[in-house]
């Protein structure tokens, strides 16, 4: 499942770069509205866990499809007694891998967009379990239904692209660019979950005269 999140964020930078030269090349082109994204954070669901994840997204007018793959580690905590002194420990943990397909609407003005999606998702989650000082490991999939509401920001018009953390600007003037925001997210499934992120993105965020 690694693999393939580094796949789609790899095939996605390089259909970035080359769709970004032609159009280069083609004055007065209307860019199409096709982006990646890295988002990670908190989630609740069976225990509390973290989520990172990545995404590839197209828009259409305001259709916005997406293909998403989420990784969400999950940790129940419990304790045993030393005396008066009480100690914590982890008594369960669940680590599952989410392959989704999102539909949705996605609404820009100026250098901001607003989403929300919904769509259909294959889990694969690996539990384990500690019973005395037995672990006991457990695989299963399932289906699910993803969603997630997203708030972001780019840059409103055409700029040189920046390298280099944003210092050093390189060609000329693109639709290509950066975007920062924040991701509420979640599944619905034999193991639900929400949480809260921030994502990070590259590419072709609205529609650049």
């Amino acid at each position: 499942m690694k693999i393939l999140l580094v796949a789609i964020i790899f095939l996605s930078s390089i259909s970035f770069c080359h769709s970004q030269k032609e159009q280069d090349s083609i004055p007065n082109k209307t860019n199409p509205i096709i982006y990646s994204e890295l988002y990670f954070g908190l989630a609740g669901g069976k225990g509390i866990g973290l989520v990172v994840g990545g995404e590839l997204n197209y828009q259409n007018k305001n259709d916005l499809f997406t293909v998403r793959y989420g990784y969400q580690t999950f940790a129940t905590f419990g304790g045993t007694s030393l005396g008066f002194i009480g100690i914590p420990s982890i008594e369960t943990t669940l680590n599952n891998h989410e392959i989704g397909l999102l539909y949705g609407q996605r609404y820009v003005k100026d250098g901001h967009s607003f989403s929300f999606s919904g769509g259909i998702s294959t889990n694969y989650s690996i539990g384990e379990q500690r019973n005395n000082e037995e672990l006991l490991k457990q695989s299963q999939q399932y289906l699910g239904f993803p969603f997630e509401i997203n708030i972001k920001w780019f840059k409103k018009a055409k700029k040189r692209f920046r390298a280099y953390y944003g210092l050093i600007p390189i060609g000329k003037p693109t639709s290509f660019g950066r975007s920062f925001g924040f991701k509420l997210y979640g599944n619905i499934s034999k193991y639900s979950y929400a949480g809260i992120g921030i994502n990070y993105g590259f590419g072709w965020h609205k529609k650049y005269e």
